[in-house]
């Protein structure tokens, strides 16, 4: 296919916003770079609280590969220089861009934008979501590719920090990093991994860094209340380690976490009974924060198409060859060495429309105050404020109805009727099981927050997805799918 037609160069090119067209569904919002070398910690823009988007950033973490200028096509925006001359080391700010799917491109620093690309792929990018695309060597061909992976949107529980570790120093071989007097972040951490985040307590530490090839590396990073921060790893051409602590999108955004802001002291309790210590008590119900709002699980791709759509998916064909691009690999995560998980569930069953998760990935309350929604469009997430499937409360998971390109993971989800069975494996090696009570439709403007999140003396399930008509002009679902279950 031919590439879209280009911007004329000039002697110092700069980023620009991307342009309008006019036969396709909207007007697309981007924010661009506005620097032409990025290093690593450079201004990181407030991010955009707006529900239907999404956030992405670029980081270079090849020490082989020269500076690259990157590019970027938008659902309905033809291929615009983003990121120019970013070289190893090098971290863009959060690009701010509504929900779906990107296409990256790679290409020299300073080669022409019909050259041929060093690297291409494409990314979904779900709303309410941040990732980082590093460039880095493939650790099986030892070709450069973009490698995705997610970012924390909801800050850090007050008093505390979350951290982790991308290792991006090739050729010095496996880590172990540790903060000095805190949790070891990571031990035999190869190139090109990342580690899970970790909650330590918000202060200054000493981070060390210990190549199995004998380098080492002490740096003192500073880790802010409610702070989320990313520890990138490299090396200098002599094989020296350097660290570099990046705020990630969390920390960005610079909204306080939930349940924070100032209360009005409560009313002298009543005095209640000492309980006999003699007599088991039964866990207490778990009432999660509530989020604000409705959950972004859907990006249209089995929404009824209009004409309109018809028009663009056909114009926007005619300039793209995104059919062709293959997904982003997702960035390997590492075990952590961190204090060992509490009880949680560890997948999901539900014979009746033949879903069988075998993985769970963890959802918080976002910088927006809403629920946070996987990445993986094939994983179902669970809200971690909420109740362990099996112990009294309610036990909220959400996933999404579909992608661009056809159904993810919660796609039947309406065809569940009451009596239908949900099974949770534990971490614990139980299994809870739930029946289905009923199958609801909300506006996301007037969901139900105190059905969904309120307290519960019994096991209770709550799944969520996306539902009714698709709006092209948010690309969002108007409504939210909710299948309430109770313990059988």
């Amino acid at each position: 296919m031919p590439e879209p037609d280009q911007p004329a160069e000039t002697p110092a090119p700069t980023p620009r916003r991307w342009s309008r067209r006019p036969l396709l569904w909207v007007a697309l919002i981007a924010v661009v770079l506005a620097v032409a070398g990025l290093t690593v910690g450079l201004g990181v823009r407030t991010a955009t609280a707006d529900a239907a988007t999404g956030m992405l950033r670029i980081a270079h973490l090849s020490p082989v590969t020269p500076a690259v200028d990157m590019y970027v096509t938008g659902p309905d925006a033809p291929e615009t220089l983003v990121a120019p001359g970013v070289a190893y080391r090098g971290t863009s700010p959060y690009l701010t861009e509504p929900a779906g799917t990107y296409t990256l491109t790679a290409r020299p620093a300073g080669a022409a934008p019909d050259s041929p690309p060093a690297v291409r792929v494409s990314v979904e990018v779900p709303a309410g979501t941040a990732q980082t695309a590093a460039f880095v060597d493939s650790t099986t061909s030892g070709a450069p590719e973009l490698q995705v992976l997610d970012d924390q949107t909801a800050p850090a529980p007050a008093g505390s920090a979350q951290v982790r570790v991308v290792q991006g120093a090739n050729g010095v071989g496996a880590l172990d990093i540790e903060l000095r007097g805190g949790p070891p972040l990571a031990t035999d951490l190869f190139y090109g991994s990342t580690t899970p985040y970790v909650t330590v307590p918000a202060r200054a530490w000493q981070v060390d860094v210990r190549s199995r090839l004998g380098s080492t590396n002490r740096t003192t990073v500073t880790l802010a209340d409610t702070g989320v921060t990313t520890l990138f790893v490299g090396r200098e051409p002599d094989g020296q380690l350097i660290v570099e602590a990046v705020a990630d999108a969390a920390t960005v955004a610079g909204v306080p976490a939930p349940g924070t802001e100032p209360t009005t002291p409560p009313a002298t309790p009543t005095p209640r009974p000492t309980p006999d210590p003699e007599t088991p008590l039964p866990p207490a119900p778990r009432m999660p924060p509530v989020p604000r709002g409705g959950t972004e699980a859907g990006l249209g791709g089995l929404a009824t198409p209009t004409l309109l759509t018809a028009i663009g998916d056909w114009f926007s064909g005619l300039f793209s060859d995104d059919a062709d691009v293959p997904p982003a690999p997702r960035m390997p995560l590492a075990a952590a060495l961190a204090a060992p998980e509490g009880l949680r569930p560890t997948g999901m069953q539900i014979p009746s429309i033949g879903l069988a998760a075998l993985a769970l990935t963890d959802l918080r309350i976002d910088y927006r105050g809403a629920l946070q929604v996987p990445t993986d469009f094939g994983q179902v997430g669970w809200y971690t404020a909420s109740a362990v499937p099996g112990d009294p409360g309610p036990a909220v998971f959400a996933g999404h109805v579909d992608t661009r390109r056809g159904p993810a993971v919660f796609a039947q989800l309406d065809r569940l009727r009451p009596g239908d069975m949900i099974e949770v494996p534990r971490s614990d090696g139980g299994t809870a099981r739930f029946a289905v009570d009923s199958v609801e439709y909300y506006p996301k403007d007037t969901l139900p927050s105190d059905r969904i999140y309120g307290p519960a003396t019994t096991p209770q399930l709550r799944l969520l997805t996306c539902g009714g008509p698709f709006d092209e002009r948010t690309l969002s679902y108007q409504d939210n799918v909710v299948v309430f279950a109770s313990v059988r």
